[in-house]
């Protein structure tokens, strides 16, 4: 069983891992993003559906860039445009870009979601309108609300792109219920292809204060009336799944965390 080999500033994704598109090696030092479980899901959908990627696509919040490097290595992929509101984040995007030998098929710029802040920059993503076959995102989630903002945003923005018969490849979780599934009654241009890939059941880490922080918020988007969400107990009986008010409550009186699982969503494009 091969696994990614995991240091505090660097991770490599060996060959076997990689079906067949070589050893990746992304440096993630202070201040940029390590990968996650939901990093590597997010990998493992790409590796596992090469035949989905052709042609030039986006990697929407790229951080590393380790998804867009991952496209690249595809023999059908021509170019992926990386996209990231961290300045660092782009910076060590294209050093890892280099350590992998795909700076002639990747791009990555500082942009607030598809707003790039160089009006250049803006010009050569202008210039991708209508002609970008699949868009990779795999989301933080979003303060503020019921966390899934995120998401709405990079398929409400992918359709100023995408062109026909184009795909949205896009990280969530099981935490956020039908969210995933009702993205297309909300943007209505795709439709909903199903769960590339998963962890099963893991543990969502509420020693990270920023995890406790969203399990807080989902708590109080509960009871505030919003749809709710959806975790379990343990990994062995995953019967009924119990919501975020349950699972904040467990945790503060046992210690226990609850557990998810971090998926890989497809979406296809449905307009000419």
């Amino acid at each position: 069983m091969y696994a990614p080999l995991q240091t505090a500033n660097e991770t490599t994704l060996p060959g076997p891992l990689m079906a067949g598109l070589g050893d990746v090696r992304i440096l993630h030092p202070p201040g940029t993003f390590a990968l996650s479980p939901a990093s590597l899901i997010s990998v493992q959908a790409i590796v596992g559906n090469q035949g989905l990627l052709k042609g030039i696509g986006l990697d929407w919040g790229t951080g590393s860039g380790c998804l867009a490097i991952t496209a690249a290595r595809i023999a059908d992929v021509f170019h992926v445009v990386g996209l990231d509101i961290s300045e660092t984040s782009v910076a060590i995007a294209r050093k890892n870009a280099s350590c992998n030998a795909v700076s002639d098929k990747t791009s990555f710029f500082v942009a607030d979601s598809y707003s790039p802040v160089d009006w250049r920059v803006r010009r050569a993503l202008d210039s991708l309108v209508r002609r970008v076959d699949f868009v990779l995102a795999n989301p933080p989630a979003s303060d503020h609300d019921d966390g899934f903002g995120f998401r709405r945003e990079v398929l409400r923005g992918a359709r100023n792109y995408m062109a026909a018969g184009g795909v949205v490849l896009l990280g969530g979780s099981s935490r956020y219920g039908q969210r995933a599934r009702r993205l297309c009654d909300e943007v209505p241009e795709f439709s909903y292809g199903g769960i590339l890939s998963s962890t099963g059941w893991v543990p969502f880490n509420l020693a990270r204060p920023d995890y406790l922080r969203y399990l807080q918020q989902y708590a109080a988007e509960e009871e505030r009336g919003g749809l709710t969400y959806h975790f379990q107990c343990n990994a062995v009986h995953a019967g009924e799944p119990i919501n975020a008010r349950r699972a904040l409550s467990l945790f503060f009186a046992t210690g226990l965390m609850p557990f998810i699982d971090w998926q890989m969503h497809l979406f296809k494009y449905n307009r000419d």
